[in-house]
């Protein structure tokens, strides 16, 4: 019984150095060398991740307008102030979230790699919000001279005599000003968004 009894001490105490030499061999990160992202970094790259995505959405804005070899629809037009109001929305929530990390930036830190980046997307944004404005303006201009031309007055009846009836050119001019309209909030909001980009890189240096 005493040689069951140490035999049985002798497998714990054996077990029991076994795990002590496994526990000494594991490494934490930190021993091995493995950086662990901070929660900060985290949310650098977030803000990162949805302005790109808003340079992706911009780039889309531009290709159809700069493509596009006739007039846009009133549908088409519709579809790209939806558009361009959705960007507008998402940058003036990315200046909001630049605008949280101000009070715990701290100058110096591993961040300013990302709020260089953040403000080099956000100069980026703002020149391709300048090129859809420019865009916008030659449409609404090359609408324009094609609605005096297809203006044509109706016979009795609402039948037209030639060209587009005057209410689908009445539409079509309404959808030219409400997307105009429209961009005049993405610009303040791209506008907006580059200062708070600008502000958190020089608090990050």
């Amino acid at each position: 019984m005493k040689n069951k009894f140490a035999l049985t001490a002798g497998l714990v105490l054996f077990a029991g150095l076994g795990l002590a030499f496994a526990a000494a061999d594991v490494k934490t990160p930190a021993d091995s060398g493995i950086k662990v992202e901070s929660p900060k970094v985290k949310e650098f790259k977030d803000i990162l991740f949805k302005l790109v995505r808003q340079d992706e959405y911009l780039d889309e804005a531009v290709e159809t307008l700069d493509t596009a070899n006739s007039r846009l629809t009133v549908a088409d037009l519709s579809a790209l102030r939806v558009s361009l109001r959705s960007i507008a929305n998402n940058l003036r929530h990315i200046s909001a979230l630049n605008k949280a990390e101000f009070s715990s930036i701290e100058s110096g830190s591993e961040l300013s790699a990302y709020t260089n980046t953040i403000m080099s997307y956000s100069r980026k944004v703002n020149r391709k919000v300048g090129q859809v404005n420019v865009l916008v303006a030659g449409l609404a201009a090359k609408n324009k001279k094609a609605a005096m031309r297809d203006a044509v007055a109706s016979r009795k009846g609402g039948k037209k005599v030639r060209g587009k009836k005057i209410t689908d050119i009445v539409a079509e001019q309404r959808a030219m000003d409400a997307l105009a309209a429209e961009l005049k909030g993405l610009g303040a909001a791209s506008r907006s968004l580059n200062a708070t980009s600008k502000w958190l890189y020089i608090a990050s240096k």
